[in-house]
């Protein structure tokens, strides 16, 4: 997977220093204007929240419309007592971290001929999210047991977002999306190993009963099985929505 991330990157980003050099002629009425090609290079820091660092390259196709890839890297951190969690002595090691490919086509409605102004774009979006949680646990009778417990979860969704970008000193790139609506599916791996091995049955029933209580169109989705050592959740096309927004910041080149 880090090969393909790598891979697509290098390529995404000949491609656009090589777009930065073209220069398009518009006729507009009797006027003739020449457009070179706009690279903005951003950061969203939001997606610091889902343990990932993430940059995107945008470049100007003409003087209205853009391409962008998005690339996140895991940061691979502890989450114990991050985001209004409580902070948990049980938990020994834990990881987290987030990958995503993100190609979009953006129309800005701004008459600059350049990357600012209101925008639509649409978008495809892949994403990987694996956390891994190690502990010692106190069951129902007071019994102190090992768990590990490791997930890795993919996405693939569609989706377009309204915002608008900011040019401060034709430089300094600031990119809102105010307004994004995305749907996508959800398939994945959740595995809890336990030892001693004869708190698994428990653990399956617990993990059922939990499943019960979701709605009937994620519950039907998911399907549990048992080993002799750990429990296993599947998770197969699972639809869902969501909502994005956020800001990024960048140099505009």
């Amino acid at each position: 997977m880090k090969k393909l991330i790598l891979f697509l990157a290098l390529a995404g980003w000949v491609y656009l220093c090589q777009a930065q050099d073209q220069v398009q002629t518009q006729t507009q009425g009797q006027e003739h204007v020449k457009l070179k090609r706009h690279i903005v290079i951003k950061y969203v820091p939001i997606n610091k929240y889902l343990e990932s660092n993430s940059f995107e390259v945008e470049a100007m196709v003409n003087p209205k419309n853009s391409i962008t890839l998005g690339i996140g890297i895991p940061t691979n951190q502890s989450v114990n007592g991050k985001y209004g969690m409580q902070p948990s002595t049980e938990i020994i090691e834990d990881k987290f971290g987030t990958t995503h490919i993100r190609a979009a086509y953006r129309h800005y409605s701004s008459k600059k001929m350049l990357p600012r102004g209101f925008y639509i774009e649409p978008y495809l979006k892949y994403q990987k999210i694996d956390f891994t949680i190690k502990g010692q646990f106190t069951g129902n009778d007071n019994v102190t047991y090992n768990a590990q417990i490791a997930s890795s979860i993919k996405t693939y969704n569609m989706g377009f977002q309204l915002g608008v970008q900011f040019l401060l000193f034709k430089r300094v790139a600031i990119d809102w999306y105010f307004l994004g609506i995305e749907g996508g599916m959800l398939s994945g791996d959740l595995n809890a190993k336990v030892n001693p091995t004869t708190y698994v049955p428990d653990m399956k029933n617990e993990v059922d009963k939990a499943i019960a209580d979701f709605p009937a169109f994620l519950s039907n989705k998911l399907k549990t099985t048992q080993t002799s050592d750990a429990v296993n959740v599947n998770a197969k096309s699972v639809p869902y929505p969501w909502l994005r927004t956020g800001i990024s910041i960048g140099i505009a080149f």
